[in-house]
C-alpha cells in the first residue's frame, strides 16, 4: 500500500521566529510534515552562528528578505495569504511595526493561526523587557530547585525554551483543530514566563502543611562508584525501595520506620545517605548497574550527549539522523521524537543555509524571474552565494 502522508501534510507555516523557543516550535511542525518557510533577515537568524541552530531549524526552507521595506513586507503578506500558520517571537509590538502582526495578516487571511511567543507576555508588567531561558530559570525558581538548598544551578539545556516551544506547538495544533470546526483562525500566545511556571507544575504549589522537599534524597540522586565513575539511582516508589534494600543486602532497612516512606527517607536522609553511599563505593559502576538492572531498579550511567547518541535504544528508534550539509559537512542530529502508526512522519531534511530557498519560494508566490532578480539587486531579498 502507498505510504500515508505525515500528520501535518499540506499545512503551510510562515516562520518569522529566531532563537530557540520560536524556532524549535516551528521545527516541531516541520517534523510532523508541515511545509515551513523560515523568513530571515538578510543577515540571518542571530543564532545561526551557534551549533544549536541546526537542532532548531531542520526541515525548513529559508527565505531571506528585508521586512523593513514595503516590497519585503509584501512578500510576507503574499506568504500569509496562502499560509495556515504564521509564527513570531519578537518583542511585543515589533511585528506590528514591521507590518506582519496579527491584525494585518488576519485581515488578509481570516483562517490564519497566528502564534506569538514572548518573554513576559504581550501585556502587563515587564512586557517590553527582553528575556532568555536563563533569566526565567533564575526568576522562576528552577535554579534554586536544582541547587537542593545550596548554590543555584544553571541548566544549560534551556528547559524553559524547549518547554515553551512545546506549549506553542500545542496551542497551534489546538487552534488548527478548532479551525476545522469554526472555519476561522485565531491568535495564540505563550511566553517563557508561562513556560517556566508550567514546567514546574509539580512544585509550583503551596498549602499550609506542604512538606519541605528540597533535600538530598538518598534514593533519588547521583552516586559515585568505587572506580570514580558516576551513575544516577532513581528509586521513585516504595516497591523499588524494597527491591533496592534486597539488592544491596540491606534488607533490615526496608522495615526501618525511619525509612518507611518517600517523605520519611527525606526527613532522615542524613542517617540513610552514608549507608547507601558506602555500599556503592565498595564496587565499580558496571557492577552496580548490572546488579540494579537484575533487580529491576531504575539507574543509569552519567555520560555525555555524544555517548547517549550511541545508545542502542537511540539507534533502535532512529533518533539520530545524518545529512550532508554544505556548510559543516556530515551533520548528525536528532531524529523525529514521536511516532505514528497510521500517518508516519518523514525525515524533513537538513536545516537550510541562509536564503537557500529564496528563488524557489518567490517563484511559488508567482514572482517572475525579472522581479526576483530585482529583489536581489536592490537587497530586498538574498540568495546564497552558490545559487
Amino acid at each position: 500500500m502507498p505510504a500515508s502522508p505525515p500528520p501535518l501534510d499540506g499545512v503551510r507555516v510562515v516562520d518569522l521566529t529566531s532563537y530557540i523557543a520560536g524556532s524549535y516550535a516551528a521545527m516541531q511542525l516541520a517534523d510532523l510534515g508541515a511545509s515551513v518557510i523560515k523568513v530571515e533577515s538578510l543577515e540571518g537568524d542571530s543564532f545561526r552562528e551557534l551549533p544549536g541552530f541546526f537542532g532548531w531549524n531542520r526541515g525548513k526552507r529559508s527565505l531571506a528578505v528585508d521586512l523593513k521595506t514595503a516590497e519585503g513586507r509584501g512578500i510576507v503578506h503574499r506568504l500569509a495569504e496562502r499560509a495556515d500558520v504564521v509564527m513570531e517571537n519578537m518583542r511585543p509590538g515589533v511585528a506590528d511595526r514591521l507590518g506582519v502582526g496579527y491584525e494585518p495578516l488576519s485581515a488578509i487571511n481570516p483562517r490564519l493561526v497566528y502564534s506569538s511567543v514572548t518573554a513576559f507576555g504581550s501585556s502587563g508588567p515587564n512586557a517590553d523587557r527582553p528575556g532568555f531561558d536563563p533569566i526565567f530559570q533564575a526568576l522562576g525558581g528552577i535554579m534554586t530547585l536544582q541547587g537542593f538548598g545550596g548554590p543555584p544551578v544553571y541548566q544549560r539545556t534551556a528547559p524553559t525554551d524547549y518547554y515553551t516551544a512545546a506549549l506553542a506547538t500545542q496551542a497551534i495544533l489546538a487552534a488548527l483543530f478548532t479551525r476545522e470546526r469554526t472555519g476561522r483562525g485565531q491568535r495564540v500566545e505563550t511566553s517563557l514566563l508561562r513556560g517556566a511556571m508550567a514546567l514546574q507544575a509539580g512544585v509550583a504549589i503551596d498549602y499550609p502543611t506542604k512538606p519541605t522537599l528540597i533535600r538530598d534524597n538518598p534514593t533519588y540522586r547521583l552516586y559515585q562508584a568505587g572506580d570514580g565513575t558516576w551513575f544516577f539511582l532513581a528509586v521513585g516508589n516504595q516497591t523499588f525501595w524494597v527491591k533496592l534494600c534486597k539488592a544491596l543486602d540491606l534488607e533490615d532497612l526496608a522495615n526501618d520506620p525511619r525509612f518507611a516512606s518517600w517523605l520519611a527517607r527525606l526527613e532522615n536522609n542524613q542517617a540513610l545517605l552514608p549507608l547507601i553511599d558506602a555500599k556503592f563505593k565498595s564496587n565499580t559502576r558496571e557492577h552496580w548497574l548490572e546488579l540494579l538492572a537484575k533487580h529491576d531498579i531504575p539507574a543509569a550511567p552519567v555520560q555525555t550527549v555524544a555517548e547517549f547518541m550511541q545508545h542502542p535504544s537511540v539507534h533502535h528508534h532512529d533518533m539520530v539522523h545524518e545529512y550532508d550539509h554544505p556548510e559543516v559537512g556530515r551533520l548528525r542530529m536528532m531524529g523525529q521524537p514521536v511516532a505514528f502508526t497510521g500517518t508516519p512522519t518523514r525525515d524533513p531534511g537538513p536545516p537550510p543555509t541562509l536564503g537557500q530557498h529564496t528563488d524557489a519560494v518567490l517563484r511559488e508566490l508567482g514572482y517572475t524571474e525579472a522581479e526576483i532578480e530585482g529583489f536581489v539587486a536592490r537587497r530586498i531579498c538574498r540568495r546564497p552565494p552558490q545559487a
